[in-house]
């Protein structure tokens, strides 16, 4: 099958996510997520390692952008971790509804922001001291380097990027297969993996929903693409801890390999 145009593969993926927004708002994790908001001030969705990273930036005074916030559980984060204002972006109206709820229930005045990340309105360029990239957005992305060029302009001078991202080196294997530490897949794939069912986290249920496309991109990619939209390497840590995953991954099994990465860069003054 031939890969998909980048337009193509943007629709494509922002049909299935929103057609999977209303299993994420019927899971019972919802209810965890909501009670948690509404009754602790300073709670926070963040793994430590990027917790640790957004504390040692120190968040106080500043402008943080989420990019591919999706229900903007971490956006909301932000304000409670310290941030003077965040924004979260989103290509899922259907998701951001689930954000602008879970910002009321908190009582925190985020802004979400709908449609293509790669569009975002110039009004917002040089706006924000950090911009902020979690789990699982690289791999949605065609265009890594068009992809970059968007938090490069949002920053101002001095301003900072974070990812926290699963390392692609998760994507050689299938784990569910025996046996799951078994290489399936290159490292350097160029064609993107085909899902057709609903986009959820863990074993719950998961409907037809249309093709959706995922993206290989190594590592050496990922800097590249940095620095080439200008942006200087500050910080890059790896990880054998497996975020992607909610349930036992027997990829972690003996911390043998990384699985995660913590990536921070910053725009020149």
């Amino acid at each position: 099958m031939p890969s998909p145009s980048f337009d193509d593969a943007i629709a494509a993926n922002r049909k299935a996510w929103d057609a999977s927004a209303p299993l994420h708002r019927g899971d019972p994790s919802w209810d965890r997520l909501t009670d948690n908001f509404a009754n602790n001030p300073d709670f926070s969705w963040f793994d430590p390692p990027m917790q640790a990273a957004l504390l040692a930036i120190g968040l106080g005074g500043k402008t943080v952008a989420q990019l591919c916030c999706n229900n903007g559980r971490e956006t909301v984060s932000l304000i409670n971790l310290g941030a003077r204002a965040a924004i979260g972006f989103d290509q899922s109206e259907a998701f951001l509804d689930q954000a602008r709820e879970l910002a009321r229930i908190a009582g925190r005045a985020c802004q979400f922001v709908a449609g293509d990340v790669h569009a975002i309105d110039a009004q917002y360029d040089g706006r924000f001291d950090l911009v902020v990239i979690t789990i699982g957005v690289l791999g949605w992305m065609p265009d890594l380097a068009r992809f970059m060029a968007v938090p490069a302009r949002l920053l101002r001078p001095g301003g900072r990027i974070l990812i926290h991202e699963e390392h692609p080196i998760a994507n050689l294997f299938e784990p569910k297969q025996e046996p799951p530490l078994l290489v399936r897949h290159s490292y350097f794939r160029d064609t993107p993996f085909v899902g057709e069912n609903a986009i959820v986290y863990g074993d719950g249920p998961a409907p037809p929903v249309g093709a959706h496309y995922w993206y290989v991109h190594p590592l050496s990619r990922v800097i590249e693409s940095l620095i080439g939209a200008g942006l200087a390497i500050e910080r890059f840590q790896e990880f054998p801890d497996n975020i992607s995953k909610t349930t036992d991954d027997p990829l972690a099994a003996g911390r043998l390999l990384p699985l995660s990465y913590l990536l921070q860069a910053r725009r020149g003054i």
